[in-house]
């Protein structure tokens, strides 16, 4: 074989091996976004058997509930990329990648705090928005228990991004799934007061998943 043969096929391999590790890192970060999803299907799907009102007031919550959710979830995921280059630096990369996941955490909790805030008034702001006060009062209340799940959530997303940073994003798909399926048995248990609970409707939906996300 030439060596400019040789010289073509180094390039093709090169890029083989870099979309097969591509792949092998990807897969298993889709999966798990699509389970994150399944955690709220499956309340939506459990909700309606509840009725349609509960069910009105439950997208009422998930709708304000997912607003400020969203924006801290922006800020959290910037220690994807932070810890992807402390590792890519390899010069004291253990104990700055460990820094960035304290950070990480440290601005979970801050922005938490007023999520929280925001979230416990819920009733408030949706009637601010005209919508029907039974409804209202209906979401505020599964937004008192929801809530809680805001903070476990953005560490989840820190230790996620620490383990996909270590090219092992596979554990994050097994948790999430093991959460999905505790979901729906912690919704079955307090939605519906099985097990010796008393039975919590919407709110039991909201305790559910703040349960479900503090087990991530």
């Amino acid at each position: 074989m030439s060596a400019i043969e040789t010289g073509a096929r180094a390039p093709e391999n090169l890029w083989r091996q870099e979309i097969r590790a591509t792949l092998a890192l990807a897969w298993p970060m889709v999966l798990t976004n699509l389970g994150q999803t399944a955690m709220t299907a499956t309340d939506v799907m459990m909700m309606g058997r509840l009725g349609a009102d509960t069910l009105a007031s439950g997208a009422l919550g998930a709708n304000l509930y997912f607003m400020p959710l969203i924006f801290g979830l922006g800020l959290m995921l910037a220690t994807s990329p932070m810890m992807a280059t402390e590792l890519g630096r390899r010069r004291y990369s253990v104990r700055d990648l460990r820094r960035t996941v304290r950070q990480g955490l440290w601005l979970a909790i801050l922005i938490a705090i007023p999520i929280w805030l925001v979230l416990w008034h819920g009733e408030a702001i949706l009637l601010a928005m005209g919508q029907e006060p039974a409804l209202a009062r209906q979401a505020g209340i599964y937004l008192r228990w929801l809530e809680w799940a805001v903070l476990p959530f953005y560490g989840y997303i820190v230790l996620r991004s620490f383990i996909s940073a270590l090219e092992r994003p596979g554990w994050a798909l097994v948790i999430v799934f093991v959460a999905v399926a505790f979901n729906v048995f912690a919704n079955w248990v307090f939605m519906f007061g099985n097990l010796g609970f008393p039975a919590m409707g919407i709110a039991g939906s909201g305790l559910a998943t703040s349960l479900s996300s503090t087990l991530m």
